[in-house]
This record gives structure tokens, sequence and C-alpha cells, in this order.
């Protein structure tokens, strides 16, 4: 039995980020950049008003009030149609672009009609008020986006301004789940005396999409070796794959045998943690096997942990691990030394400090609890005791 620590570091260790490919610019959104992307324009690319009003010459309103001739009216689009000169102002709305010899604009709401042609300046202002100048935020060539950034909506904004129709992106991990054991029933059936219904499967899926990784179902394998190990093979043409339940010592726990059968060479099988102690970890070639606990809450603690922070490296994410906030405990907490355990909690922010509160479980097989949750609260493994009052480490969820 190993650390939580050593377990981290082992399977991080092994996961390494997925080769790039070249994808259209819509299905990159969650994905993380594989190269370097650099602008090919300036940005704006052209001196672009911020505001409906007139383009002026700062010399011609440095003393207001002032009249100025209309000569163009510029929207969105346009091309001006001659140079502002001396004495002159032209219309402009918003995005439209600055004519020539004109530094400012003015807004509508500083200014008063002077008849059919003029306008009246009300206020003066300083050169270059209410312009966004060309390349003021991009310079063409310049790296708008490095390597490693998570593509979101603004990312993605950005990467379509400067013509990056097709970024190079990680490759997302495929990942199949199998569960086992002859107790389990699809979510769709009423279980029968002695089953229940396969949530685990759910849980894993739900976790493993909101990771942004393909999910792939191999469904329920029966307490029957050879189909366990048919399940088995088939997953291990995934990146990952990962099996829910049967992987303790038990007469009935298929799964170790299976993967040995399988060739899959186990980096470990049990750690020091609570919930959570019978989890494996290996792998065939470049195929990861993770075998997690029936018990649901102990499930839901190893895709926390160490499932998806291997899938986040395999996807290029360079932050992997999820992070830990210190908390002031509302009550104290009891548990036996020798294990790291989590505890479901609930956290708040009040007044600048980290509170928890500990949530009544009744044990691994509580998911329920883990609703009423927002937090786990790490108890190291020579605690016994957490006081109220105490700090502890707590991990947002």
């Amino acid at each position: 039995m190993i650390s939580v620590d050593e377990a981290t570091s082992i399977i991080l260790e092994r996961a390494k980020a997925l080769p790039a490919e070249t994808v259209p610019l819509l299905d990159a959104v969650g994905r993380v950049l594989a190269e370097d992307v650099t602008s090919d324009v300036d940005l704006p690319p052209f001196n672009k008003s911020a505001m409906d009003g007139f383009a002026v010459r700062g010399d011609d309103i440095a003393a207001t009030p002032v009249e100025l001739r209309i000569t163009q009216e510029i929207t969105a689009g346009d091309v001006p149609s001659e140079p502002i000169s001396p004495g002159e102002c032209g219309r402009i709305m918003t995005g439209a672009t600055v004519p020539e010899g004109a530094d400012t604009v003015v807004m509508v709401e500083d200014t008063e009609p002077a008849g059919d042609s003029a306008v009246r300046i009300l206020r003066s202002g300083q050169r270059g008020d209410n312009i966004c100048a060309r390349g003021e935020d991009v310079r063409t060539g310049a790296v708008v986006l490095r390597r490693g950034h998570l593509l979101r909506a603004a990312e993605i904004s950005l990467l379509a301004s400067v013509g990056c129709s097709r970024p190079r992106v990680h490759r997302r991990p495929t990942v199949a789940m199998l569960a086992t054991g002859d107790e389990l029933v699809d979510i769709d059936t009423a279980p029968g005396p002695g089953q229940i219904r396969d949530a685990n499967r759910y849980a894993i899926a739900a976790s493993v999409a909101a990771a942004g990784c393909q999910v792939i179902d191999l469904g329920i394998a029966r307490d029957e070796p050879a189909q366990v190990r048919e399940r088995i093979e088939r997953g291990l043409t995934s990146d990952v794959l990962i099996v829910s339940a049967g992987v303790s010592v038990g007469e009935y726990d298929l799964v170790p045998a299976a993967l040995a059968d399988a060739g899959v060479k186990l980096d470990f099988h049990h750690i020091a943690a609570k919930p959570g102690r019978p989890l494996l970890f290996g792998s065939r070639g470049g195929h990861f096997v993770f075998g997690l606990p029936g018990n649901p809450v102990s499930t839901l603690v190893g895709l926390l942990l160490f499932v998806i922070p291997a899938l986040r490296r395999m996807a290029g994410h360079t932050e992997v691990v999820p992070r830990a906030v210190s908390a002031v405990l509302d009550s104290g907490l009891k548990h036996k030394p020798g294990r790291r355990e989590y505890a479901p909690c609930r956290l708040r922010y009040d007044n600048g400090i980290w509170r928890a509160q500990p949530i009544e479980s009744h044990g691994s097989a509580d998911v329920a609890a883990i609703t009423r949750a927002n937090g786990l609260l790490v108890m190291p493994e020579e605690a016994g005791e957490l006081a109220a009052g105490a700090s502890a480490q707590a991990i947002p969820i």
C-alpha cells in the first residue's frame, strides 16, 4: 500500500500530453493549444471610433463651444470619403474607421445641432479621446496565445479575430468505462432482490465528459472471468480504461486477474486513503487502466484525486491537481490515523476566511451525503482528531 502522494506522483509521471491535431475552430472549445498562435493583422486593424459622435481635429476644439462643418458620415464598414480638414468634422458611428486628419471623437452627448450641416462642440477633450488606435491591442506577428492555453469562449473569439480557423490542439483522451458485478442492473431497470442500480458508471461518464474527454461505455460485465477479460481487451484500445468494482482481493473480485491475463502491468493496487483504499493503476503499452472501488463515494473521490488529473495531463493541461484551501472547522472531526481521509463538508467564505462544516455521512456508500457537500476535508494520515476551530486543508468540489 502506498501513500496518496506517491500514487499521484506515479500517475502524473506516467501520463503525458497526447499528440496534437488540427481541428476546426469550434471543435477546439475546451481543448488545450499545442503550439503558439500569432496574429496576421493589427487589432484593431484601423483607428476605430469607440463612440457615436463626431470625428474632429484636436486643434479645432481647444476652445469650446465651437461650430464645425459636417463633411461626411461614416458608419461601421465604410471607408471615409475624404480627410478631415481644419474647421471640419465627420459624423461617425461606433466601430467605424476614423478618417485621416481627425485625432479625436467627441461624443454626441457633448454636442448640439447647429443647422443642417454643422454641429456645435460644447466640450473640449484630449487627443485620442474615444478612439481605439490601430494595433493597440495586438500587433501583426505578435503571439496572441501560447501553447498550453485552454481555449474558452474568449480565446475562440481572439483566434477568430486573427484568422486562426484551424488551431492545433492536444487530442482529447478516449476513455472506456466498465462496471463489473452480478448485483448490478442498469438505471432503467427495477432492482430485484440483492440488486442495485449501476450508478458508478454514470458518475464516471459525467466526470470524464466534464473533463472534456470522449466516453466509451462498455456496459456491465457479469462476474464471469471470460466476460470480464473480453471487455477489458476492448477497453484497452482506448487511451484510458476505468473499471468500476471487482478490484479488491475477494473471490469475486475478478479484475486484477483479468488485467494480469491481458498483460497489464500494475504500478500499485492499494493506497493509504479513505475512502478508496483498493484503487489500482497500471498500463499496457501506452494505454492506462484505473480500477476504482465499487462504493460510489470511493469512486467519486478516486476520480477527483487520481483519474481526472491524469486525463487533464493527457489533454495538455499544466495545472491538473485539485487545489485545496485552508479552512477553519466549525465543528470537530475524528478519524483513525494511518490513512489520509477525505470527509464531505460545506465550505463557505466568511470575512476573508474559509470555513468548513463537516457533513454527517454513513460511509463510502452514502452518495447522498456528497450531494450536500461542496468540499472534501483532508485529514492527514497522522491526525486522530481535528478540533473545532482548527485549520485543515479542504478541496472545493
